[in-house]
C-alpha cells in the first residue's frame, strides 16, 4: 500500500479546516466558578442547574471526546442528553410530589450502595474521579446524597403502586436472567483488543506544529483508514506515536478499569473493527479499531441479591406501561417551568 507523507496528508487536510480546538489550547485555562442556579421547577419544587450538570457529565465527556471539533452534531447530541436528562428529573419530583409526606427513610448503607454502583458503572470504580466530577459541576456530596435518596425513594413509591401483583414465576425470573445476566457482572473487569493510532497535541520533534495542525493530520488519516487507502499497520508506524506504534498500533487485551472511563465507555459500545477517531482528550488524538472483547464472567443466580434484581426487573417491565401512563397524567395537571 503506497504510504501518504505527513505534508501530503496536511495539505488534504487543508480542504475541509474547520475552526481550531479550543479544549487542547486552553487545556491550562482557570476554571470559571460555578453558579447553582434553578434549572427548573415542578409545582413550585426546585431542580438545581448543578444537578442537571452532574448527571450529564458523562454523556459530555464521552461527546466531547468523539466530536473535537464540536459544532452543529455535538450541539444536538448534547441537546438530545439535556432534555432527557431534565425529563427525568421533572418525573422524579412529580412522583416525589404525589407521595410528599409519608416520611419513607432510607439507611446510609442503601445509599452508599447505589453511590458505589454509580461509581462502578459511570467512573471504573474509580471515587476520586465522581468527586472530582462533584467539584466540577459545582454539586457536593452531601447534596449528590439527597439526590440519590430522592431517586431511591421514588423507586420505593413505584414498587408500591404498581409492583404488588403477582410476583414473578421461576420461569419468567430465568428467562429474564438469560436475557440480563451480563448486567449485574463488574465491568471494570471486560478486557478489550484494539489497533490504536496516537497523534500527540503537540508534536515534540516539531514545536512549530499547532493542536490544530494536529488534529487536521488525525483527521485526514482516518479518513484514508476508512476508504482503505493505506492499512492500519502502516498508518500506525508512520504517524502514531506511543509503545505499540512500531508494533503496527496493536494493542494486547486491556482491563476496562485500567482505561480512561470516557475512552472505555466509547470503545467498549464499538462494533469489532470499525474504525473511530480522531477521539480527543488533553494529550491528543486517537483513532480506534476494536479487534475483541472479553467479558467478565456474569454471577449465579443464586449469588448474594442477584435474584431480588432480577424479580425487580420482571415487575418493572411487567409494570412500565402503567407506570408511564400515571407519570404522563402527573405532568398534564403539573405546573412546570423550566428556565435552563
Amino acid at each position: 500500500m503506497k504510504r501518504l507523507s505527513r505534508y501530503a496528508v496536511l495539505l488534504l487536510a487543508v480542504c475541509c479546516l474547520c475552526p481550531a480546538v479550543g479544549e487542547v489550547q486552553a487545556a491550562s485555562a482557570k476554571a470559571p466558578r460555578i453558579v447553582n442556579r434553578v434549572a427548573a421547577t415542578v409545582n413550585g419544587r426546585p431542580i438545581t442547574s448543578a444537578e442537571v450538570r452532574f448527571m450529564m457529565a458523562p454523556y459530555l465527556r464521552e461527546l466531547s471526546m468523539l466530536y473535537p471539533r464540536q459544532g452543529p452534531r455535538f450541539n444536538a447530541e448534547l441537546l438530545k442528553v439535556k432534555k432527557q436528562v431534565l425529563d427525568e428529573l421533572i418525573d422524579r419530583e412529580l412522583v416525589l410530589g404525589e407521595f410528599e409526606g409519608r416520611g419513607l427513610m432510607f439507611p446510609e448503607s442503601a445509599i452508599n450502595e447505589e453511590i458505589s454502583r454509580r461509581i462502578l458503572v459511570n467512573y471504573n470504580g474509580r471515587r476520586e474521579l465522581m468527586l472530582k466530577e462533584l467539584r466540577e459541576r459545582g454539586l457536593t456530596l452531601s447534596e449528590l446524597r439527597e439526590s440519590v435518596r430522592k431517586e431511591l425513594t421514588v423507586a420505593a413509591m413505584r414498587n408500591s403502586r404498581y409492583d404488588r401483583g403477582i410476583p414473578p414465576t421461576p420461569d419468567e425470573i430465568q428467562a429474564e436472567y438469560r436475557a440480563t445476566r451480563a448486567n449485574y457482572r463488574d465491568v471494570t473487569n471486560d478486557s478489550i483488543k484494539y489497533d490504536k493510532i496516537f497523534i500527540p497535541a503537540v508534536d515534540a520533534n516539531d514545536p512549530n506544529i499547532t493542536p490544530e495542525q494536529q488534529l487536521m493530520l488525525a483527521e485526514a488519516v482516518t479518513a484514508s483508514l476508512q476508504k482503505g487507502e493505506i492499512s492500519f499497520a502502516d498508518a500506525a508506524r508512520q504517524y502514531s506515536q506511543d509503545m505499540h506504534a512500531e508494533d503496527g498500533g496493536v494493542w494486547p487485551y486491556v482491563k476496562r478499569k485500567d482505561l480512561a472511563v470516557e475512552f472505555a465507555n466509547i470503545v467498549f459500545a464499538l462494533p469489532k473493527g470499525k474504525i473511530v477517531g480522531p477521539l480527543v482528550d488533553r494529550a491528543g488524538f486517537t483513532i480506534v479499531r476494536v479487534t475483541g472483547t472479553r467479558q467478565a464472567p456474569a454471577p449465579a443466580l443464586s449469588a448474594p441479591g442477584v435474584k431480588e434484581r432480577v424479580d425487580n426487573s420482571v415487575r418493572r417491565k411487567n409494570n412500565e406501561k402503567r407506570y408511564r401512563e400515571w407519570v404522563k397524567r402527573l405532568r398534564e395537571r403539573a405546573v412546570v417551568r423550566m428556565y435552563i
